[in-house]
């Protein structure tokens, strides 16, 4: 992956997001499908305060907030340099007072008292890098895509329901999560991931086992390879503890 130390600047709406071009896992793309998808199963007319995992530069959230979907964003990411980005579009833009961001793998970095009515990601999806695989180094020294053993996944979907309302509702986009397909292209002969199983089944238990309800899956995208998006939409199985 080559990299630049130039920053770009991303328009949505009136609002600058600033960024590097090997900090886009696609989000530049990916942040108004996204919106429109939280808009089409939103239960309130305005949220009140969204959080973004795995944000990057934080192309979704600051879609959310640019559109008015959201009052009040958090963002956090694995990647010091993304969340720098998102520390120059919030000084930049004026956002200090609706904005907040931290770095982290997990979610430690989290005020504990924080609570969110609506969460968004588009979080990495190869569970287990096949080394045979051609473009298989230049994947691996790519934090974007990768979440190994779903590791990411589980430390998010065990610990998410504590900072949730009750009335919260969580947008996690996946690619093809059931769809090998896209993981073997035709003209490949390796695919890009060695999964066990079918991870929908290892996101619903996730998601059981972390005290949310698995609302249903929407496609919400098709990318210029064919790649489907699949939006996996969850709520508090119970009311969240005040």
């Amino acid at each position: 992956m080559s990299e630049t130390t130039e920053t770009c600047w991303w328009t949505v709406a009136d609002l600058e997001v600033a960024y590097r071009p090997e900090l886009d896992g696609a989000g530049t793309r990916l942040g108004p499908a996204f919106a429109d998808c939280v808009r089409r199963h939103a239960t309130k007319p305005r949220y009140e305060h969204a959080f973004e995992w795995c944000a990057g530069p934080g192309f979704i959230g600051f879609t959310l907030l640019a559109r008015g979907i959201v009052d009040r964003l958090t963002l956090c990411d694995i990647n010091p340099v993304a969340i720098d980005h998102v520390a120059h579009t919030v000084a930049t833009q004026g956002l200090q007072d609706r904005v907040r961001y931290a770095v982290g793998a997990d979610l430690s970095p989290l005020d504990h008292a924080e609570r969110f009515d609506l969460v968004v990601a588009n979080p990495p999806n190869f569970y287990a890098l096949n080394p045979r695989h051609p473009r298989y180094a230049a994947l691996h020294a790519d934090l974007r895509p990768n979440d190994p053993q779903w590791r990411a996944h589980q430390a998010f979907y065990a610990g998410i329901a504590h900072f949730l309302t009750a009335d919260a509702q969580l947008f996690i986009s996946e690619v093809n999560p059931d769809d090998q397909a896209v993981f073997l292209p035709p003209d490949e002969p390796e695919p890009y991931d060695l999964r066990p199983r079918p991870a929908t089944v290892d996101f619903q238990r996730m998601i059981t086992a972390g005290g949310l309800e698995l609302v249903g899956y929407e496609d919400y995208y098709l990318g210029r390879d064919g790649a489907r998006l699949m939006m996996m939409i969850s709520r508090p199985a119970t009311p969240a503890a005040a």
